[in-house]
């Protein structure tokens, strides 16, 4: 499971070092593609393969889940993380979520967003506010 949150830096060549909590999971390889919200996630290479084989059974003229598939693959990266954890970041990517040197990594449970610590604690206050209304969840069913 991926939970947690963490913030570390990117080095000198646009590489993050992965939590060590993280290893187990992602050692098998990552795909990294944009997210939603400015972020990027994270997904173990088997997740991901996981989302393309639930899109796969939609229908193509199912225009939502199009617009997923346009979202989410064309811009996806394959990565082994090397020995230390470490995962370059392509350009475009750190781009997208705005990211230049801190990165905060927050566990989603299968998967992970990669957000700029700024936005991120933005994003948590709107989050908080928005759960003051204690039915917002509620049709989750959880």
């Amino acid at each position: 499971m991926l939970i947690g949150h963490y913030e570390h830096s990117l080095d000198n060549k646009g590489r993050l070092t992965l939590p060590s909590e993280y290893a187990e999971e992602l050692t098998a390889g990552v795909v990294l593609t944009r997210g939603m919200e400015a972020c990027m996630y994270l997904f173990p290479r088997a997740e991901f393969e996981r989302v393309g084989v639930r899109l796969r059974e939609e229908s193509l003229t199912d225009s939502r889940a199009r617009k997923l598939r346009q979202w989410l693959f064309p811009q996806a990266h394959a990565l082994e993380p090397d020995r230390q954890r470490r995962v370059l970041i392509p350009q475009w990517l750190r781009d997208h979520a705005n990211i230049t040197d801190k990165v905060l990594i927050a566990g989603m449970d299968n998967y992970v967003e990669l957000w700029q610590p700024d936005a991120w604690r933005e994003r948590d206050r709107t989050l908080a506010a928005e759960l003051e209304d204690q039915d917002f969840f509620a049709s989750l069913h959880i």
